[in-house]
């Protein structure tokens, strides 16, 4: 009786693995590629914003314009800021143009606004030692060199140094109020370390 039972229960594995064999074998695995992409529904409009949203994600080719900045390590190379200057009498806007400053080989340009729209220039060349200036009550440019130039020199030169009460890198994007005897002056537009043209420095 236990060997009936014995072959009975060996009988009925056997079919038993026969049959997942079987399944096993008919199951056929399909390969991923034959897969595809999952089907989405959209509306046209979300249609176009997908199509425009993979465009852009293959459009390598365009760069963001950055903002010039100055470079504000070292030494300070160059300058360029605005003055408003009030006095008792009258009004002037200056902007001050400063290429190597404080040093030997100092380029400097002043231009002058007075109330009344009168504009005046004064281009001094420390690194030449010549200037041109183009008075308010003139539409020439006057050139000068030597004796001229050295008393030019020392009147305005150093001029641009009133308005700083810090350092110029520290300075850059802020807005200062400077009082002298003169009057009060509002010092603003401050940049540092920018390039400036070669054609700032003559007429």
């Amino acid at each position: 009786m236990d060997k009936v039972l014995l072959l009975l229960m060996v009988a009925g594995l056997v079919v038993g693995v026969a049959l997942v064999s079987g399944t096993l074998m008919d199951t056929q695995m399909v390969p991923r590629a034959e897969l595809g992409q999952p089907t989405v529904e959209r509306t046209p409009e979300e249609s176009q914003q997908y199509k425009e949203t993979q465009l852009d994600q293959k459009d390598t080719g365009v760069t963001s314009k950055q903002e010039d900045k100055s470079d504000l390590s070292g030494n300070v190379t160059s300058l360029d800021f605005k003055v408003d200057v009030t006095t008792d009498d009258e009004s002037y806007t200056h902007r001050f143009r400063v290429r190597q400053p404080e040093t030997e080989t100092e380029d400097i340009r002043i231009d002058s606004t007075r109330d009344d729209g009168a504009e005046m220039t004064i281009i001094l060349k420390g690194s030449t030692n010549e200037g041109w200036v183009n008075d308010y009550s003139s539409s020439e440019w006057t050139y000068f060199t030597g004796l001229a130039f050295t008393q030019m020199w020392q009147n305005r030169a150093d001029r641009y140094l009133t308005y700083r009460v810090k350092e110029w890198q520290e300075m850059e994007g802020e807005e200062f109020r400077v009082e002298d005897e003169n009057g009060t002056a509002r010092v603003y537009d401050i940049r540092v370390n920018r390039n400036i043209s070669n054609s700032v420095f003559t007429n």
